[in-house]
């Protein structure tokens, strides 16, 4: 993952010229749908209090969820952005686990926060196409509980890891403050449960100038 990232990172640095503004701070928003390539043979488990039964965490193979960004445009053609994203629990229940009268419930969430660098490619006095390199932590939480009869087993099992993010998309400028951006990334993860994840997003960036 490094050496990937380090050509993408090289790859920024050979952006052309563009039209974003310079020595401009930036706040955004954006709605995010995340595609994940889950392996359910992996990652942390579930044991109850029977040994013999295990059962992996159950990632979602697709969220929706806010991200909150802010950024700075050092020049026309290059900027730094860290961002912060959450998902909403995923529930799910599974019945006849030992035997007809159990049941396992499974609430699943997930966030990520991490830094990327945009080059500003190609564009015109509207349209900025744009070309990212980054890396991000991502982690994922599931609560487990297992009922039997009147026996309650409670049990909290997490994976994490580092991301390494590239992308490519446009953004739409309406003045010299605001634009629209849609962009597409590629992750590559560390984690046990999941390899590999994509990711489409829309969103609105506002620019301010605090010391000007």
């Amino acid at each position: 993952m490094k050496k990937f990232l380090a050509c993408s990172l090289a790859a920024l640095g050979l952006a052309a010229p563009a039209q974003a503004a310079q020595n401009q701070f930036y706040i955004g928003a954006d709605y995010v749908y995340s595609m994940n390539s889950v392996d359910k043979g992996n990652g942390p488990m579930f044991r109850n209090y029977n040994p013999e039964i295990n059962y992996h965490t159950d990632y979602a193979d697709d969220y929706s969820l806010p991200s909150i960004n802010v950024g700075y445009n050092f020049s026309e053609n290059f900027g730094i952005e860290a961002f912060y994203m959450t998902s909403g629990k995923e529930k799910d229940k599974y019945y006849g686990i030992w035997n007809s009268l159990d049941t396992l419930q499974a609430e699943t969430s997930f966030q990520a926060y991490g830094v990327d660098m945009i080059g500003y490619i190609g564009s015109t006095d509207k349209v900025d196409w744009l070309l990212t390199a980054g890396v991000a932590q991502y982690e994922y939480e599931t609560k487990y509980k297992y009922h039997y009869l009147k026996r309650i087993t409670k049990q909290t099992v997490e994976d994490d890891g580092l991301g390494v993010r590239v992308g490519a998309g446009f953004q739409i400028n309406l003045d010299r403050y605001i634009s629209l951006r849609a962009m597409y990334r590629y992750i590559f993860t560390e984690l046990d449960g999941m390899k590999h994840a994509q990711e489409i997003l829309v969103g609105v960036r506002v620019g301010f100038y605090p010391f000007y």
